[in-house]
């Protein structure tokens, strides 16, 4: 039976919020657990016995439905922000599987992956050409061209000033979402986002907006419940930012790919060499995507609620006790990955069922359509993708000051401050 350890210790959120992504590790590191331990550790967090799981055995059980859900497993002031009251994240049972079902007909589908992807080329090598004229930064330049091959894809007749204005929104919302002093500042952006949703949605509805018949915004709008009723117009609004969020996200991965490069120069030619000046679905710039998405912080980790009580590698969780997935240390656990500190694209070349790899979870775990991983995966592996392929042609030039290459890991969502600046030299 493995060691059990449990803090009885003052409340940890202050600890969280303080340490960031360092806040499970250094939990770990306390209780005098070595690096490689999956032992689960029980902390006091917002008031509540909370658990925190890692690695394989505890992505498996974190992923049962039948022991865990996700029905108020996330604090409002952070669901609230981020997600939307009422979003697919936190349904359960015959909802969540009703909801999910429509969400991967519009972006896990192969045909709709197929679709976004040369909207994405199209819209990097913009980005590219306007780097020719004025230098960039990877994060906030990415975040506009993914939100205008997201919007498009969508089928939403926007022009390119509104795109750029909705991604910066949604931009914004990912930069100050959860952090006590700017978590004010995601809310308004939510209420503007949520007001500007409902009503793509309503005049979808009413036949205002034309929409391409089959998009994915004509499809969102015909969104039901689990009783085959209507979502309501906010609902469903929510729904479809909820299919273009996440690809400007990517934005926060392709900062992290620009500096990655800097620092892993061989692939450059490598991926540069393979690519032949194609962007799509290059099996290097692929890996090292990958890479980027397994080794960099994303979301740290993401909660659930015990149905009833149960037991994961040895530790008893109660009947309505939190557990935390720890995703950052799962994705570089030792026990999961040869050499699992070292940055290596080399390890997912030839690897298509990415899914399969229990401990591999930058977007959540296990099954897309019967779990709760992230049905958009697939796109953002091609915005990544496609970003790596371009940052690799030789006329660019990434900035590899100290500032560009560094981020902070006690801020969630962190970045490379700068956004990684890049300019094009012909």
């Amino acid at each position: 039976m493995p060691n059990l350890t449990t803090f009885k210790t003052p409340d940890k959120v202050i600890d969280f919020l303080n340490d960031g992504y360092l806040f499970a590790g250094k939990l770990r590191r306390r209780a005098g657990l070595s690096p490689d331990s999956e032992t689960p550790i029980t902390v006091s967090m917002l008031g509540k016995k909370t658990t925190i799981l890692r690695g394989e055995e505890g992505v498996r059980a974190f992923y049962d439905s039948a022991q865990f859900v996700r029905k108020n497993a996330m604090p409002s002031f952070v669901s609230g922000p981020l997600f939307g009251k009422g979003a697919i994240h936190g349904l359960d049972g015959e909802a969540h599987r009703v909801r999910k079902e429509q969400m991967i007909a519009q972006a896990y589908d192969d045909s709709r992956v197929a679709e976004i992807k040369p909207l994405l080329a199209e819209e990097v090598e913009k980005m590219l050409q306007e780097w020719e004229t004025n230098e960039g930064n990877v994060y906030d330049d990415a975040a506009r061209a993914f939100g205008r091959a997201a919007f498009r894809w969508a089928g939403l007749p926007m022009d390119e000033d509104e795109m750029n204005k909705r991604a910066a929104q949604y931009s914004r919302l990912l930069d100050t979402f959860g952090r006590p002093v700017t978590n004010p500042v995601a809310w308004v952006e939510r209420k503007r986002l949520d007001s500007w949703a409902e009503g793509v949605i309503e005049q979808i509805r009413a036949g205002i907006m034309e929409v391409p018949e089959g998009s994915v915004a004509a499809n969102v709008a015909g969104f039901v419940d689990e009783n085959g009723e209507l979502l309501d117009a906010k609902t469903a609004g929510i729904e479809l930012q909820n299919l273009t969020r996440p690809t400007v996200a990517v934005s926060r991965f392709a900062a992290f790919a620009a500096a990655a490069l800097v620092e892993n120069q061989a692939w450059i030619e490598r991926i540069r060499s393979a690519a032949g000046g194609q962007l799509i679905d290059v099996p290097e710039a692929v890996a090292f995507a990958q890479e980027v998405r397994r080794t960099k912080p994303f979301v740290p980790m993401l909660p659930a609620i015990a149905k009833d009580d149960t037991e994961v590698s040895g530790c008893p969780i109660h009947k309505g006790q939190r557990v935390l997935i720890d995703i950052l240390n799962t994705n570089t656990g030792p026990k999961s990955w040869h050499a699992a500190g070292t940055f290596d694209p080399e390890r997912f070349l030839g690897v298509d069922d990415y899914e399969s790899i229990v401990g591999f979870l930058p977007q959540g775990g296990m099954d897309v359509k019967t779990g709760h991983r992230c049905p958009g995966e697939k796109i953002a592996i091609a915005a990544l993708s496609i970003t790596v392929a371009a940052l690799c042609q030789p006329e660019i030039k990434i900035a590899d000051d100290q500032e560009d290459l560094t981020f902070d890991w006690k801020r969630i969502l962190t970045r490379p401050e700068t956004g990684v600046r890049v300019k094009v030299q012909r």
